[in-house]
Protein backbone atom coordinates (compact mmCIF):
# COMPACT_ATOMS: atom_id res chain seq x y z
CA UNK A 1 0.00 0.00 0.00
CA UNK A 2 1.26 3.33 -0.52
CA UNK A 3 1.16 6.81 0.81
CA UNK A 4 -0.29 9.69 -0.85
CA UNK A 5 -0.50 13.40 0.66
CA UNK A 6 -3.37 15.40 -0.33
CA UNK A 7 -2.38 18.92 -1.18
CA UNK A 8 -3.69 20.12 1.67
CA UNK A 9 -1.40 17.67 4.12
CA UNK A 10 1.26 19.05 1.40
CA UNK A 11 0.37 22.70 2.87
CA UNK A 12 0.13 21.66 6.53
CA UNK A 13 3.62 20.67 6.37
CA UNK A 14 5.48 23.56 4.70
CA UNK A 15 3.20 25.28 7.24
CA UNK A 16 4.61 23.76 10.11
CA UNK A 17 7.84 23.72 8.68
CA UNK A 18 8.04 27.22 8.54
CA UNK A 19 6.56 27.92 11.66
CA UNK A 20 9.55 25.73 13.51
CA UNK A 21 11.93 27.63 11.31
CA UNK A 22 10.76 30.57 12.06
CA UNK A 23 10.54 29.88 15.84
CA UNK A 24 13.81 27.72 16.14
CA UNK A 25 15.71 27.68 12.89
CA UNK A 26 16.34 24.89 10.37
CA UNK A 27 17.38 22.11 12.56
CA UNK A 28 14.58 22.62 14.61
CA UNK A 29 12.20 22.22 11.63
CA UNK A 30 14.10 19.53 10.28
CA UNK A 31 13.34 17.31 13.48
CA UNK A 32 9.56 18.19 13.62
CA UNK A 33 9.01 17.41 10.58
CA UNK A 34 10.60 14.02 10.65
CA UNK A 35 8.58 13.46 14.05
CA UNK A 36 5.41 13.49 11.65
CA UNK A 37 6.74 11.88 8.48
CA UNK A 38 8.29 8.97 10.52
CA UNK A 39 5.09 7.73 11.86
CA UNK A 40 3.07 8.53 8.77
CA UNK A 41 5.35 6.55 6.50
CA UNK A 42 4.63 3.43 8.65
CA UNK A 43 1.03 3.49 7.71
CA UNK A 44 2.22 1.97 4.43
CA UNK A 45 2.73 -1.34 6.82
CA UNK A 46 0.22 -1.02 9.20
CA UNK A 47 -2.75 1.43 7.86
CA UNK A 48 -5.05 0.43 10.58
CA UNK A 49 -3.25 1.69 13.20
CA UNK A 50 -4.92 5.48 13.69
CA UNK A 51 -8.29 5.43 15.41
CA UNK A 52 -11.04 5.84 13.53
CA UNK A 53 -11.96 9.79 13.81
CA UNK A 54 -15.46 9.92 15.26
CA UNK A 55 -16.29 13.42 13.58
CA UNK A 56 -16.01 12.73 10.03
CA UNK A 57 -16.70 9.03 8.90
CA UNK A 58 -14.39 6.79 7.13
CA UNK A 59 -11.58 9.12 8.29
CA UNK A 60 -8.73 8.03 10.68
CA UNK A 61 -6.71 9.78 13.36
CA UNK A 62 -3.14 9.18 14.12
CA UNK A 63 -1.52 10.93 16.65
CA UNK A 64 1.98 11.30 16.46
CA UNK A 65 5.16 13.18 17.93
CA UNK A 66 3.81 12.33 21.68
CA UNK A 67 0.55 13.70 20.91
CA UNK A 68 1.86 17.14 19.68
CA UNK A 69 0.41 16.39 15.83
CA UNK A 70 -2.92 15.03 14.72
CA UNK A 71 -2.26 13.78 10.93
CA UNK A 72 -6.05 13.20 9.30
CA UNK A 73 -6.25 10.07 6.45
CA UNK A 74 -8.58 7.27 4.96
CA UNK A 75 -7.32 3.73 3.61
CA UNK A 76 -8.47 3.20 0.19
CA UNK A 77 -5.95 1.41 -2.37
CA UNK A 78 -3.79 3.79 -1.17
CA UNK A 79 -3.14 5.03 2.29
CA UNK A 80 -4.69 8.94 1.26
CA UNK A 81 -3.39 11.52 4.00
CA UNK A 82 -5.74 14.14 4.18
CA UNK A 83 -4.81 17.11 6.91
CA UNK A 84 -1.81 17.43 9.42
CA UNK A 85 -2.37 19.93 12.50
CA UNK A 86 -1.40 20.64 15.73
CA UNK A 87 -3.21 18.73 18.24
CA UNK A 88 -4.65 21.60 20.65
CA UNK A 89 -6.45 23.14 17.74
CA UNK A 90 -9.99 23.07 17.46
CA UNK A 91 -11.27 19.60 16.50
CA UNK A 92 -10.90 19.13 12.62
CA UNK A 93 -14.19 18.64 10.74
CA UNK A 94 -15.40 17.04 7.25
CA UNK A 95 -14.56 20.52 5.91
CA UNK A 96 -11.25 20.77 7.16
CA UNK A 97 -10.67 17.32 4.84
CA UNK A 98 -9.82 17.81 1.08
CA UNK A 99 -12.25 14.78 0.02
Amino acid sequence: MRIRLFDQARADLLELGQNYREVGGDVLARKMIARIKQPVLSLEDTPEVGSPYELAPGIRRLVVAGGIFLVFYRVCTDVEILHIRRAERNPATTNDFEL
